[in-house]
């Protein structure tokens, strides 16, 4: 499938308050234990690059933390939006638009972390992720950590199951969900166009560059992403709980699928 780039920035310029509020409101236990997991690697007042990193959720936080963030995202609008919550916020945000597959407006070596949580999501072809790792790992410090996220292909009968169970009779579907039976990933049309990708594919993508070496790997909503309108129609204190006790399997290898995303993250050993 060739690169679907012009409709995925449009998909996200149609509206950018949408992917803010999945983690603020509809997915909030995915940046919970997101953040709990990299906070392990991350240190006071390291640079980060954001790559992909949408209207801001994750850019902003840490910008809250002290940090020195640089956002680059496909999107104009995401850009555009990004900025306005560092206004809100109150803080320093550098937000500029870009694409993760040329990074030549940074130098080699130039952050303590990289983030790429979004871009594997949308690049349809081994090849043109690959570029993209080795774009983040060139412009990461040695030394320093890559955070990369992938949609998980079971991630998608999750949410077929949760959402919309009545697309297991639909014959438009029956594609995915054979491909996702056999323990493949595949490239396809979903809420844009996407990739869906496998743990051990995922594993494979991060292994195949070299001065790369993983840390863990681990599930960002761990075993929650199911169970995602049972959470929310329950107490805050209660979700919370369920949160902290989810912390506890997001690593098991045993429940990476019971997320719709994966993280590898994996420190920069060399050039």
């Amino acid at each position: 499938m060739q690169e679907r780039t012009e409709e995925i920035r449009a998909h996200y310029n149609a509206d950018p308050a949408k992917e803010w509020n999945r983690l603020k409101k509809r997915h909030p236990y995915e940046k919970y234990i997101t953040v709990h997991m990299m906070d392990r690697y991350l240190k006071p007042g390291d640079s980060i690059l954001d790559i992909g990193g949408g209207p801001g959720q994750y850019s902003v936080h840490y910008a809250r933390q002290g940090h020195d963030v640089t956002l680059l995202d496909l999107s104009d609008e995401n850009v555009r939006y990004a900025r306005k919550k560092a206004r809100q916020y109150k803080v320093k945000l550098t937000a500029v638009q870009g694409n993760a597959l040329d990074l030549s407006a940074f130098p080699d070596e130039s952050f303590d972390a990289v983030f790429l949580m979004g871009p594997l999501y949308h690049l349809l072809s081994e090849e043109t992720r690959r570029t993209a790792v080795l774009e983040a790992k060139r412009v990461l410090k040695s030394g320093g950590f890559l955070f990369s996220s992938f949609i998980l292909m079971f991630g998608g009968v999750i949410y077929g199951m949760r959402d919309i169970p009545q697309t297991i009779f639909w014959p438009r579907e029956q594609p995915f969900y054979e491909i996702a039976a056999q323990g493949k990933g595949t490239s396809m049309e979903a809420f844009t166009f996407a990739n869906l990708t496998t743990v051990s594919d995922a594993e494979a993508l991060l292994s195949s560059v070299p001065g790369l070496e993983t840390q863990t790997v681990f599930g960002q909503e761990s075993i929650l992403a199911p169970y995602q309108h049972t959470l929310a129609a329950r107490p805050p204190k209660e979700r919370r709980a369920w949160y902290d006790y989810a912390l506890r399997f997001c690593e098991k290898r045993d429940y990476l699928t019971h997320s719709e995303h994966l993280m590898i993250v994996s420190r920069k050993t060399g050039r």
